[in-house]
């Protein structure tokens, strides 16, 4: 594997034999062998020729109207009927949007979680990347707008780019919250948003970007193998655009994503993690076999 979460850090990876944690009982976020983030930061191995390393943060999207249809009509329910409608009388869920819930859930995320980290840090992420939901969308909009107004010294300009990653998306096929709408709808309804600071949120798709979705598939519902090697691949296309001093990552996905993610860094489960909740990590890459991926850095 050309990553691999260190242990040591927080709470959800000890140690090397840690077996996981529940975050529903568990403060998964502890930090397990410093006093401070910034001590943490400090603490990252330097990079070499050969390996480096990012203090990474995975972002749930907050509730989803597909979370409180799952939680409306069970999860037995959802998956034998409900989930392959595009929504019921609550509200529509095919590429679903955040509820109320869901954006006070981000917004509480942004102001006790991710802002905290960011005044002992004395730095914003170095790079934010997304997937094109358009619940991370708007989760990214609720979680980090505040931080942006609260941390304006941080930024160099007033527009944030944010790059949106295909192979992010949660668990493929079937259900249709996870379906995309067409690539132009999410341009007109979040391109170029404006936060309440007044900083401009800039989407930055690839060149090529398909306006409909090619990914998912009416009659397939994805494994967890599948969603593996889409993750890898996803995660090997951040981790290649970043040079060495891009070392603090935010990418903001789902529970899929970030279940898929921790098994490609070899890190324990962290089971039961809320909407909108996050989970860190510092995750070493092995340039070389990024490399033999067909990517570079």
């Amino acid at each position: 594997m050309p990553f691999a979460a260190l242990p040591g850090f927080f709470r959800a990876f000890e140690s090397q034999d840690s077996q996981g944690v529940d975050s529903s009982i568990v403060d998964h976020l502890e930090l397990v062998s410093h006093d401070s983030w910034a001590n943490l930061y400090e603490q990252i191995p330097p990079d070499t020729d050969t390996e480096h390393y990012k203090l990474v943060v995975l972002a749930r999207h907050g509730q989803g109207y597909h979370n409180a249809a799952i939680l409306r009509y069970g999860m037995e329910a959802w998956d034998a009927h409900w989930s392959f409608l595009d929504g019921d009388e609550h509200g529509k869920w095919l590429d679903s949007k955040l509820t109320d819930l869901g954006k006070g859930q981000v917004q509480e995320t942004g102001l006790e979680v991710l802002s905290p980290i960011i005044e002992e840090l004395q730095m914003l992420p170095h790079v934010f990347f997304s997937s094109p939901m358009r619940r991370c969308l708007e989760t990214f909009i609720g979680s980090w707008g505040g931080i942006f107004a609260k941390n304006n010294h941080h930024l160099r300009e007033q527009t944030i780019p944010v790059r949106v990653v295909e192979n992010i998306r949660e668990t493929l096929g079937e259900h249709t919250c996870d379906k995309r709408v067409p690539h132009s709808e999410s341009v007109k309804e979040y391109q170029n948003y404006k936060t309440h600071a007044g900083h401009t949120i800039d989407w930055l798709y690839d060149s090529n970007y398909p306006e409909q979705d090619q990914l998912w598939l009416e009659d397939h519902r994805e494994t967890i193998s599948e969603l593996d090697q889409r993750l890898h691949a996803g995660l090997s296309q951040i981790f290649s655009q970043l040079s060495s001093d891009q070392r603090f990552v935010s990418i903001t996905c789902h529970s899929g994503v970030i279940g898929s993610a921790l098994r490609n860094f070899k890190h324990p489960p962290v089971q039961n993690l809320n909407t909108g909740k996050v989970v860190c990590a510092v995750v070493k890459i092995d340039v070389k076999k990024l490399q033999e991926n067909g990517t570079s850095l």
